[in-house]
């Protein structure tokens, strides 16, 4: 009944596409065969990823050709000799035009045949697994045989929820013994990262309580040290000092504090994120400018902590300061 199920799926509201594969489009792997692929005007043999999947996947899945075309559902030698590969596979295969070129799986069908042919089309890279893993050179090409596969991709356009309701109910409609399990596509890959996720989460959380301990660390410090130095600031005032000194002499303490924990601190963080950036195939490189941000949101914060008592100091009367016991 699988034709019969593409085509009643296609008619409901919301559905702009409907493709068979023999696999998920993520979060799971590849089937992987030997492939003669023609190199330097030599068959090499090698190992390669591949997939299945019926005329309609394209167009159901969003994945963008780049060169040559799809395959046809009117030219039924497709089903054998027509091949797809994506960007990487043409990269690493040294192809300056790869529309052409021989392919051929080692596998023969119960009636003898062979899948023999060439390539008809390259496509634009795309990763079923999360960044940490390379994109790896990918064959694609029809099934095996009449069986679609046992995967079905729906293309939605609209509410998900009403789309998905209608799917499920014109399921159970045409195949009412067997049980109907779905993914989201956004889901699979987010369930991903959810290391990442939770990691950051607990960063996110630790860094505005070590920014909230630490502020009050300073906000004390500063009064405790205005305190003990209540008397050198009221002869410094007396000898003409301003209150903008005052408050300049007060700070500098907390400044050298706030450089020397950043000159160990940044290093660190630098090193880390480098080495945590590393478990991935695809990233980013460190820009220097966040770890400057982070200096200047460390000065500020030591600023706003302290400038309450080093202000209070610089205005206090020395008079009354200096007759204190």
């Amino acid at each position: 009944k699988a034709p019969i199920i593409k085509e009643e799926f296609k008619k409901l509201k919301g559905v702009e596409a409907v493709s068979y594969s023999i696999f998920r489009i993520a979060g799971a792997g590849y089937y992987r065969d030997w492939y003669n692929v023609e190199l330097d005007g030599g068959m090499k043999k090698m190992m390669l990823n591949e997939v299945f999947f019926d005329h309609d996947f394209f167009e159901a899945t969003g994945i963008k050709l780049v060169a040559g075309r799809s395959f046809d559902p009117n030219k039924l030698t497709d089903s054998h000799t027509a091949f797809i590969v994506n960007e990487t596979a043409v990269r690493e295969f040294g192809w300056d035009d790869p529309i052409g070129k021989k392919i051929g799986c080692d596998y023969i069908g119960a009636g003898g045949e062979k899948w023999e042919g060439t390539i008809i089309g390259v496509v634009k890279d795309f990763n079923v697994y999360s960044l940490h893993k390379k994109i790896e050179p990918l064959v694609m090409r029809l099934p095996w045989s009449d069986w679609p596969g046992q995967c079905i991709h729906i293309k939605i356009n609209g509410p998900l929820d009403q789309a998905i309701t209608s799917i499920k109910r014109k399921y159970e409609e045409i195949l009412p013994d067997f049980v109907l399990d779905y993914s989201i596509i956004d889901d699979i890959y987010n369930k991903q990262y959810q290391g990442e996720r939770k990691a950051f989460a607990a960063l996110q959380m630790s860094t505005w309580i070590i920014v909230l301990i630490s502020s009050l660390g300073i906000f004390s410090l500063s009064i405790y040290l205005s305190v003990r130095r209540m008397k050198e600031f009221g002869i410094r005032k007396v000898l003409g000092a301003s209150v903008t000194q005052i408050f300049t002499l007060h700070m500098n303490y907390f400044v050298r504090l706030m450089l020397f924990s950043n000159l160990v601190a940044l290093p660190i963080a630098y090193w880390l994120i480098k080495n945590w950036l590393e478990t991935f195939a695809y990233r980013i490189e460190i820009s220097y400018w966040p770890f400057l941000f982070v200096g200047l949101i460390s000065l500020l914060l030591v600023v706003v902590s302290g400038s309450f008592s080093a202000w209070k100091s610089g205005r206090m009367n020395p008079v009354d300061v200096i007759k204190m016991e």
